[in-house]
Parts: C-alpha cells; structure tokens; sequence
C-alpha cells in the first residue's frame, strides 16, 4: 500500500511537471515568434520536458517546423562533400540518424587548413579553465608550447569575417546534408573555433570533456572539421553511438538534469561497442547530432584546433547574438542570403560601400 502511494505521488508529480513546462513552452513559443527571443523559463522548460520525455517533446516540435517551414530546392548539392546525389545525401541522413554522426570520405583541403591554423593564432581568444584567472582572453601561441588554458575559443564575429569560412557558411553540400537531416530549412546558428591544450590532462566540465548532451535548440546538427591531426592523445570527439535517438537515454541519467557525467557513471548503462572515438587527419569533416552523449577527450600530448558549423531548425531556445557580416569576400553567400533568407537570419549583412 505504502509503495504504490509513494508511486502515485511520483506520477502526480510528474504530470504536473509535464503541464507546467508545456505551458511554459507554448508561452515561450508565442513570444519568440513576436519577438525573436526565448524566455527564460520558456528556455529552461524546453530542457526540462526533453528529460522527462526522453527526447519525444522535441521531436514533436520539430515535427511542427517541418510543417511551417518545407525544405529549400538547393539545384545542386556541390561542395566540400562531394558534388553530393539525393541517393547519396539519404544514406548519409540515414547513418547520423541510427548512429548521430557521420565521418566524410571528403577532406577539406589542407591549404584551407593551413590557412585557418594560421588564422587562429593571429586572432584574440576567450580563455577557459586557465590557469591564471586573472588572464580572460590571450592569443595562443602555438610555437611557444607552453598554453595558459585548456581552451582557446576563437569569436564568432572574427569567425564570419574570414575567406575560408565564408565559403563553408555558403557551401551546397554542406547545406543539403543540413536540411535534409533538420527536414525543414536550416539556420546556421553556430560558427566557433577552439584550440584545445594540454593545458590540464584531467577532464575540465567547462571544457567538455566530460559526458553530456546538448540542449540549445529543439533539433540541430553539427559539422566539426579537425584542423590538426587528431590522435587518441589529443583530443578526439567521443560518442556514445545513437544515445541521440528519442527513448535512449538512462532514465536514471536524464533525472540529473542538463549536466556533465563521468565516464563510470555513464559506462554502467552503455556496453562498450557504444563508445566510439573519432581519430581522423587533418582536414576531417564529421556531422553530428550532439543530442548524443559525447565530450571531447582531454589532450594528454600537443593541442588539437577544430572548426564547428551548426544548423538548426528554429532559433527558438537558448539566447544567442546577431552577428554582423560587413567584410564580404565571397559573394555566394551574399547571394545565398538574398534566395534563402532564413539560413542567414542569425546574421545582418551590412556590407561596406
């Protein structure tokens, strides 16, 4: 008697959850339409019904989107991946959405690599995990060997301003294989770059280096691009193959909430051919849908620099910045901007006279 009391209060408890941060979503929903900004708590609900649904909450509203907003008819599919075919971009849709990610045949040139390590060093950093917490931001000098952080993050706004990533914001076959997986059309929502050191060998939370999934959005999908070689002591990408999947994740671990999690806490749920860890050379370009749990090995031996570009189906979620995109140099995105205006609507372009 006493257990099935304590098992209906638990079910109450959990209904009135579901009700509550429903309410608060189709509040927050209202809002951002009007406004282009999520509440708060409208945010922090998003969250909390994916944990209590185990990932169905959002895959109903991306349904909804998909319905608002049909995908784009891009013509071609050439790019960095190929001059990709329908056949070809279903099967690779197909494996990120058994296994939530996908490691290209294609490698992006090495002289763009070369050209974006160079870049990298040249540019002011947002520091993380430093060890010096008096020191926020530093150029990292790779020549010197000797980081003061674990990570380097480089700006969005320096980001969008260089040649090399113009044309990857512009490029077809990364686009289609964005759409084709959100199923509606895409936002790019995320430029970043980040070096990564050895710094501190012990996993950093900050850094990401323990196991976690993310939740900014209702459903998006990631493209990393190694620019050094990656080896298993440097910092390879790390998943936990289709823990991305609507009803694969631990009840017991999604009762933790939005959080990092050890490596033996999350080890007692998944069997070890679960665990994949992606080695890859220079110039590798793997998608991911990191609502996988997944972290970023920490760096025993050199550094490791990667590029990330992520596309999302709805801005609606955590807060985020309009980036102005005034030094244009190459003129496909511009173009790009002005047919598919909702790609590009994270981004102004007030280009200079």
């Amino acid at each position: 008697m006493k257990q099935t009391l304590i098992s209906t209060r638990r079910f109450l408890r959990e209904i009135n959850s579901y009700v509550v941060n429903s309410i608060n979503i189709i509040y927050g929903l209202i809002v951002y339409k009007c406004t282009g900004k999520t509440p708060e708590k409208a945010y922090f609900s998003l969250i909390n019904l994916y944990c209590i649904t185990n990932g169905y909450s959002n895959s109903f509203l991306a349904w909804l989107l998909k319905l608002y907003h049909p995908p784009y008819d891009f013509l071609v599919s050439k790019g960095v991946l190929g001059d990709l075919k329908s056949e070809q971009i279903a099967t690779i849709v197909k494996t990120i959405k058994k296994n939530g990610y996908y490691v290209f045949d294609n490698l992006l040139p090495l002289d763009i690599c070369q050209r974006l390590t160079t870049f990298s060093q040249t540019q002011e950093c947002d520091l993380t995990d430093t060890i010096n917490p008096d020191i926020k931001v530093s150029v990292y000098d790779r020549q010197k060997n000797a980081p003061i952080a674990t990570t380097y993050w480089l700006r969005e706004e320096d980001l969008i301003a260089n040649p090399d990533i113009q044309m990857l914001m512009a490029d077809l076959s990364i686009l289609a294989i964005a759409q084709a997986y959100l199923e509606t059309q895409p936002i790019l929502d995320i430029v970043a770059m980040w070096w990564t050191t050895a710094c501190s060998k012990q996993a950093n939370w900050n850094s990401a280096q323990l196991y976690h999934f993310d939740m900014d959005r209702i459903k998006w999908l990631k493209f990393f691009i190694y620019l050094t070689d990656v080896t298993t002591d440097n910092g390879p990408h790390c998943y936990i193959t289709g823990s991305h999947r609507v009803g694969m994740k631990p009840k017991d671990l999604l009762s933790r909430g939005y959080t990092r999690i050890p490596d033996k806490d999350i080890e007692k749920f998944y069997s070890k051919e679960d665990f994949i860890e992606v080695t890859a050379p220079r110039g590798t370009i793997i998608a991911g849908d990191t609502l996988c749990f997944h972290k970023g090995k920490p760096v025993q031996v050199g550094d490791r620099l990667i590029l990330q570009i992520e596309f999302t189906n709805s801005l609606f979620g955590g807060s985020y910045q309009i980036n102005n995109l005034n030094q244009l140099h190459h003129w496909d995105l511009y173009k790009l901007s002005q047919i598919h205006k909702r790609i590009y609507s994270k981004f102004t372009f007030q280009l200079d006279k």
